[in-house]
């Protein structure tokens, strides 16, 4: 009987996923798939898949059962937020290496976030949980403006507000508690109606991506990140970081006391920071890999190594590989909708393609498909995106440059 993994559900994008399901296969491992939606993925890369609502942690449970009764299970792995609560208590369930359930409500809450590294001020900012508008009035009292007012419990960097005086508190609240609803979205089943309001950190913003094995920390890299305000959407990845070489070390110093605080012995994280110029302080980590294309193609692009594939390590109780080398770099440029509308396509693919480094063009919407923009909605207004490689950050950044000049979404009105 072939060793298994069973993965809880899959990336959306489709190059994201075929890079986990190819991942497997490289190390000889049968992929058992528990999903809530029918996958997007030809029969014979899954040795078996079970539907089931995965956010019922405990037919998720059960799911992963039925399936350990029929194959060799090794592993249980997610690649997501939404199932990080699940996938503890199914490896605690199978006795297999993972998040255990007492520490991962930690990554699934900002606030019991804080509340757990407690020990570490240094690397915190002020903040405040907020449950109404009359908890956050006084929560601004004490954190002050400029200030970011999130919820507790989302991801992908859903519903994030500025606040920069006490006007902007009421429009704010009003929106993000109509919105951090179970039935908008059900990953607020846990934190309805929950917030927190953090003082506004200043610097450039970064992500670390890395793993955790039998208590050992390894940090396979740092990425540079380009965001757009007001609503802090990632728009660029670049992968290393340009930091000076003190930079790195500080927040590499950072992480490994957050994710020892916080109790991952054996899993992945992504971790986001700022650098102000003099210390490192973070914004949140989660256990999961990095999306938009980090871990699952610029990491394996720029070192030689798949992160995916030492994802699976880790889960199945290996210790993950280093890199290859020598390093390069790679990044990625995401193209957002420039307003709500209809979307008809990109202009400048064709020309797009004569670019030197480049790795992938990426399609997220189809052509006539209705998009929105935040604050209404936060996931349908990233249209597509360029993953190139170079040799150094410098020249990755000259090519994304480029591309976002080339590459034109077109959405009507």
């Amino acid at each position: 009987m072939t060793d298994a993994v069973i993965m809880c559900n899959l990336r959306p994008n489709q190059l994201e996923h075929h890079a986990a399901l190819r991942a497997a296969h490289q190390l000889g491992l049968d992929v058992l798939l528990i999903t809530d939606q029918k996958a997007d993925v030809a029969p014979s890369l899954l040795a078996e898949q079970i539907r089931v609502p995965t956010y019922d942690i405990a037919q998720l449970v059960e799911a992963g059962r039925e399936l350990a009764r029929r194959h060799r299970v090794t592993g249980v792995v997610t690649w997501s937020d939404r199932d990080v609560l699940g996938t503890a208590e199914l490896a605690r369930a199978l006795d297999l290496p993972g998040l255990s359930p007492e520490a991962a409500p930690a990554f699934r809450n900002k606030h019991r976030m804080r509340s757990a590294l407690s020990a570490l001020p240094e690397y915190l900012p002020r903040y405040a949980r907020v449950t109404s508008f009359d908890e956050l009035e006084r929560a601004a009292e004490h954190v002050g403006t400029p200030a970011v007012l999130k919820p507790t419990g989302a991801a992908g960097s859903i519903g994030i507000f500025e606040i920069h005086s006490p006007a902007d508190l009421r429009p704010a609240f009003d929106q993000l508690h109509a919105y951090t609803r179970p039935e908008v979205h059900p990953i607020f089943a846990t934190s309805t109606g929950e917030l927190i309001l953090e003082e506004f950190l200043t610097g450039s913003e970064h992500s670390v991506e890395g793993y955790a094995h039998q208590g050992r920390v390894t940090v396979a890299g740092i990425t540079d990140k380009t965001t757009l305000a007001p609503f802090h959407t990632e728009t660029r990845h670049v992968f290393p970081s340009a930091l000076p070489e003190a930079a790195r070390a500080a927040i590499i110093r950072m992480t490994e006391a957050v994710v020892t605080e916080l109790g991952l012995t054996d899993g992945v994280f992504h971790l986001e920071c700022k650098w102000d110029g003099e210390r490192a302080r973070l914004i949140e980590i989660a256990a999961r890999v990095g999306g938009d294309h980090i871990t699952s193609h610029l990491v394996p692009l720029a070192t030689g190594r798949s992160f995916y594939e030492n994802t699976l390590r880790i889960a199945t109780g290996q210790a993950p590989l280093a890199p290859t080398g020598p390093e390069l770099a790679a990044g990625v440029q995401k193209f957002l909708a420039p307003h709500a509308g209809t979307f008809q396509g990109f202009e400048g693919l064709a020309e797009a393609t004569t670019v030197p480094g480049l790795e992938h063009l990426v399609v997220d919407t189809r052509p006539g498909a209705t998009v929105r923009v935040p604050p209404e909605h936060y996931m349908e207004y990233a249209l597509g995106a360029a993953l190139v490689r170079a040799g150094t950050p410098a020249e990755v950044t000259a090519t994304l440059d480029t591309l976002q000049s080339v590459i034109r979404p077109v959405v009507t009105a």
